[in-house]
């Protein structure tokens, strides 16, 4: 009698042929980084209103065991960018309180590469579990050969696609809270098909741009990202001018290492 394997038609990187191990039922959203609960709005049973998912119900069997540890790493890379961009932001809002003619400048680098292929292995797991997803290509909520090479770090995103962060243009209008916990997802759809999302994780927003064309960003502020921008900290004298406080980079090259600081 001849013993039927594993069936892997459900890991949604099937394509890439080396699926191993059977499937294997995980958190789709990381339960390292964030609370109880994960928000999301956009979906076609929620298009209006937000509505919340415990992050212990929120399981599914989208991928085999070998390509869900693959992936894995990317969880710890997320967090490590996050605590990054809240290390400068608390040190810009411990040093705006004093009225210094100069800073011992620092430098605080992210490797927005790792947290852009975390955001799209996210996407896509929340897709395809809360049912019914955002069609990618055709009918269908799986995503193409092409999202499948990026997540896994073997393609990279063509421009304008990508991942960029939404920056005030007045740092202190920005509120990042690293033991706040909460992660929001909102799908953005373009001719019924999913076109991307906006992230706001722990206070810090992002946009995961899937469809070829430019993006502005909402209720204003900047988007910036994939050249690798600096984001500069300024606080002031006693003379109200401007003065450097540290520099956080945003970059997309694989040198980059998460966490990085320097004075």
């Amino acid at each position: 009698m001849n013993e039927q394997g594993p069936d892997y038609s459900k890991c949604w990187a099937n394509c890439l042929g080396d699926c191993d191990g059977g499937m294997s039922r995980e958190h789709i959203v990381s339960k390292c980084l964030y609370g109880e609960n994960v928000k999301v709005k956009g979906f076609p049973w929620c298009k209006d209103e937000w509505a919340y998912r415990s992050i212990d119900n929120v399981t599914s069997k989208v991928l085999c065991r070998r390509h869900n540890s693959a992936l894995s790493p990317l969880d710890d890379a997320a967090c490590d960018t996050l605590e990054t961009i809240g290390q400068a932001f608390d040190l810009w809002h411990v040093r705006s309180k004093y009225l210094s003619r100069s800073w011992t400048v620092s430098h605080f680098r992210t490797n927005m590469l790792l947290l852009e292929r975390w955001c799209l292995k996210t996407l896509i797991n929340v897709n395809l579990n809360l049912k019914p997803g955002w069609p990618i290509d055709g009918d269908s909520p799986t995503p193409t050969d092409e999202l499948v090479g990026i997540a896994f770090g073997k393609e990279r995103f063509k421009p304008p696609m990508g991942l960029y962060v939404w920056v005030s243009d007045e740092p202190e209008q920005r509120t990042v809270n690293l033991m706040e916990g909460e992660i929001t997802v909102q799908t953005e759809t373009s001719n019924n098909r999913l076109s991307g999302a906006s992230f706001d994780m722990w206070g810090m927003k992002f946009l995961l741009n899937l469809h070829p064309e430019e993006r502005t960003a909402k209720n204003g502020g900047r988007l910036m990202g994939r050249g690798g921008m600096d984001c500069n900290f300024r606080t002031y004298d006693d003379k109200r001018r401007l003065v450097l406080s540290h520099v956080l980079k945003f970059a997309y090259d694989h040198r980059s290492s998460n966490g990085s600081r320097s004075a």
